[in-house]
C-alpha cells in the first residue's frame, strides 16, 4: 500500500460522468477519481461492484497516479473493466 495515498471510502455515483466516483488525498491534495461504468452495466450494480472491488481498484488508482501526473483539476478518469 502507498503510504502516500490516504483513501477516503466515499464511493458515489456521478450521473454526469458516468462513472463511479470516489476521492483520495495524495500529499494533502484532494484528488476525484472517476471509474468509467462499462458498457451494458447499471449504473447501482457498477457501483456496488466497484464498492465491492475496492483493493483492486485501490491499486489501480496508485499504478496510475504513479504513472502520470495530475492535471491542475486533481482529477483521474479509469475506465472500468467488466
Amino acid at each position: 500500500m502507498n503510504q502516500q495515498l490516504i483513501f477516503n471510502h466515499d464511493f458515489v455515483w456521478n450521473e454526469h460522468e458516468q462513472a463511479a466516483q470516489c476521492s483520495c488525498l495524495q500529499a494533502g491534495l484532494k484528488v476525484i477519481i472517476y471509474i468509467k461504468k462499462p458498457e451494458g452495466w447499471i449504473a447501482d450494480a457498477w457501483l456496488v461492484q466497484v464498492k465491492e472491488d475496492y483493493f483492486f481498484w485501490e491499486e489501480e488508482i496508485e499504478a496510475a497516479l504513479d504513472a502520470q501526473p495530475l492535471g491542475e483539476d486533481a482529477i483521474l478518469r479509469l475506465d472500468g473493466s467488466a
